[in-house]
């Protein structure tokens, strides 16, 4: 099995990732940065990594989690924004550069939706990538600009019970043509209390909806 690419980060840390790759040759290479806690085998990273693999994507999954080692937990203000916008821009390099010319697709969740504005921040090649943002922390205008940037490549999927639900930011992101799924009764997990088949509809909508970003029409 191929080994995923070596990327040093904050403090010239290795970064943990892993390679997942479909089964014929890929066409394009993905990038899912996780939330600090919310880990890969969690049921929104996994769905859109069967997603993106299904649709021929080799997918880089970052096994940086902001709130499980104690050494980046433990960072503040300046200096966890230095980890954060670090880690995230080698990521986004790593992919560009993996991709050689084919489409770079781009998942976070949570915190994961930070790093990504960090690397659309800084690697500007990959302002033309679809981008899901799973439970974004919007209320941060870095993230909410990021998202608005990208209009009808940016797909949102949150939660009505959410700490981060904002009604008024998702009509003003829908305004930018941004795709919002709000779900109601989800929380920051997208699970809704007591109604696993609602639950399970989430996860549905996220791979239908994921799919169709990643494959848009092509006009005439």
């Amino acid at each position: 099995m191929e080994n995923a690419p070596v990327v040093y980060g904050y403090r010239n840390d290795v970064l943990p990732l892993k390679l997942a790759i479909p089964l014929a040759a890929p066409r394009a290479v993905a990038l899912l940065l996780p939330g600090a806690a919310y880990t890969q085998d969690r049921p929104l990273m996994v769905a859109a990594r069967d997603v993106l693999v299904g649709q021929g994507a080799e997918c880089l999954l970052s096994e940086r989690y902001y709130g499980m080692d104690r050494s980046l937990s433990a960072l503040t203000g300046d200096d966890r924004e230095s980890c954060l916008s670090t880690d995230s821009g080698a990521l986004g390099r790593a992919s560009f550069e993996r991709a050689a010319g084919r489409p770079v697709w781009l998942v976070g969740k949570s915190i994961g939706t930070t790093c990504l504005a960090h690397a659309l921040k800084q690697v500007p090649d990959l302002a033309q990538s679809p981008v899901a943002w799973l439970t974004p922390l919007w209320k941060d205008d870095f993230v909410y600009k990021a998202i608005a940037a990208l209009g009808e490549r940016s797909l949102v999927l949150v939660g009505t019970a959410d700490p981060q639900w904002d009604a008024a930011i998702a009509e003003k992101l829908s305004k930018k043509k941004v795709q919002v799924i709000a779900v109601e009764g989800a929380d920051h997990s997208m699970v809704v209390a007591g109604n696993t088949a609602a639950t399970d509809g989430a996860i549905s909508t996220l791979r239908s909806r994921l799919q169709a970003l990643v494959n848009p029409p092509v006009g005439p």
